[in-house]
């Protein structure tokens, strides 16, 4: 089985933070994706519960294996969605997350992002 692996460094900055999105496949092999999750000024620890700005919050997903074609502004393209959906933290909730490349302004509400699209 595939795994994806995103890890990111919340930190303080006016910029925006990128991180790393792996692909492992079963034999060990690992391919790195440039990747983001939340907008820029919105990627401290505490911003992951803030919804449609913060990055996704801390935790183990899973990636749907068949992406579907999304309209929305900022993704339109391919969309895997990632479950557990909705995520809660006390009286905390956010959801609707998924993996897809970055459209429009750079950055994310949340989902997982991959600076480019391939090919």
């Amino acid at each position: 089985m595939h795994k994806l692996i995103f890890s990111m460094n919340l930190a303080v900055s006016s910029e925006l933070i990128y991180g790393i999105l792996k692909l492992v496949y079963p034999d060990g092999t690992e391919i790195p994706y440039t990747a983001t999750s939340g907008v820029a000024g919105w990627q401290q620890p505490d911003d992951q519960w803030a919804q449609g700005r913060g990055p996704i919050p801390a935790g183990e997903y899973e990636a749907s294996n068949e992406p579907y074609w999304s309209e929305e502004r900022g993704i339109e393209g391919l969309f895997y969605h990632i479950t557990p959906d909705p995520v809660d933290f006390g009286d905390k909730t956010r959801g609707e997350f998924g993996i897809h490349f970055d459209a429009n302004v750079p950055g994310s509400a949340g989902c997982v992002v991959l600076e480019t699209e391939y090919g």
